[in-house]
């Protein structure tokens, strides 16, 4: 089979890389298009996937980012023309659902936060794989996978010890990764940003702490290059370093919500969320199980634990998700 999977974001890659490599292994020729936003063109390459570059984000503007789905759509509707392609997947891409269908491809779109927008995925995708802890909405066309996204990738991952080269980072302290809020995103709350800034002036007076802040993108770089500017406390990384081996290393997550505080919470870290999005059911269960906790006001940032990492992984999930997922594909 001729398969089509488009990467619109830096999670993404991480998702979709044991996919590539189960589909190319089954004797599938995949072909792979990358759109420029955050860390993903950096991980790609990391990875290895080779891709073809096609749209970049936008910023926050609304009427920008409608503008620029459209053009990416016929960009991908252009470049797809005449790859006779049997199906299309994604991790929530809307750009390659219509030219998909236009094209007379099937798609496969994956998601695993049921409060976005996703009517062009109801309408237009031929089958929707969603997480477990979303099972109540299974239907036809929407089919459940059994773990979560992260189970795809990260028990295959292999651990890095020399992932903190050149950051002179003092293993012996507490070690915390901050992730921002997701400023460009259509759910973002702006009390997001101001819980995140208060936890930052909260750990800079911490003695035995050091804090990794890994932003989202060069925009958010540049902001808070700025705000750490005199702090002591954190270092904040500009290039993507190995995310399993530094979560690993780590004891606390600190984020804005999504794919590292769950990768957090898997494995074993104290995961604190500042996302003030509406909760989505995969966050629901990590809570449930005692894997996160949410900072819901500015008296709730004393609840974050300064201290070593105590509790031990989830037991591995011993399916092979990307192995479930791929037959699903080529069985669509």
């Amino acid at each position: 089979m001729r398969i089509w999977i488009d990467i619109d974001n830096a999670p993404h890659v991480l998702i979709m890389h044991p996919i590539i490599k189960e589909l190319k292994r089954m004797g599938h020729n995949v072909y792979i298009t990358a759109r420029d936003y955050g860390q993903t063109i950096e991980l790609l390459r990391m990875k290895g996937i080779q891709f073809k570059l096609i749209g970049r984000h936008p910023g926050k503007s609304p009427i920008l980012k409608i503008c620029f789905l459209f053009l990416r759509m016929i960009k991908l509707f252009i470049w797809a023309l005449d790859k006779n392609f049997d199906v299309s997947l994604s991790h929530g891409s809307r750009s390659i659902v219509i030219p998909s269908y236009i094209l007379g491809i099937k798609n496969i779109t994956m998601y695993d936060y049921e409060h976005i927008n996703d009517f062009i995925f109801k309408i237009f995708s031929r089958k929707i794989l969603l997480p477990f802890p979303l099972k109540e909405m299974e239907t036809k066309k929407i089919h459940i996978y059994p773990g979560l996204k992260e189970d795809i990738y990260l028990w295959e991952s292999e651990y890095k010890p020399d992932w903190d080269k050149g950051l002179n980072i003092d293993r012996s302290k507490v070690i915390g990764v901050l992730r921002p809020p997701a400023t460009m995103a259509h759910y973002h709350n702006p009390l997001s940003e101001k819980l995140f800034k208060e936890i930052l002036f909260k750990l800079e007076s911490e003695k035995n702490f050091i804090g990794l802040v890994i932003p989202r993108t060069k925009e958010q770089f540049k902001d808070l290059e700025i705000l750490l500017k005199n702090f002591k406390n954190f270092i904040l990384l500009k290039n993507a370093v190995d995310g399993y081996s530094l979560l690993r290393d780590a004891d606390i997550v600190i984020g804005g919500g999504g794919t590292m505080n769950r990768e957090a919470a898997l494995l074993g870290c104290s995961v604190y969320s500042i996302f003030k999005g509406e909760k989505g059911k995969v966050d629901i269960y990590l809570e449930k199980i005692g894997r996160m906790k949410f900072i819901e006001k500015s008296e709730d940032i004393n609840m974050i634990k300064i201290s070593k990492k105590e509790i031990k992984s989830l037991e591995k999930n011993n399916t092979s998700i990307a192995k479930f997922i791929c037959d699903f594909v080529i069985n669509c």
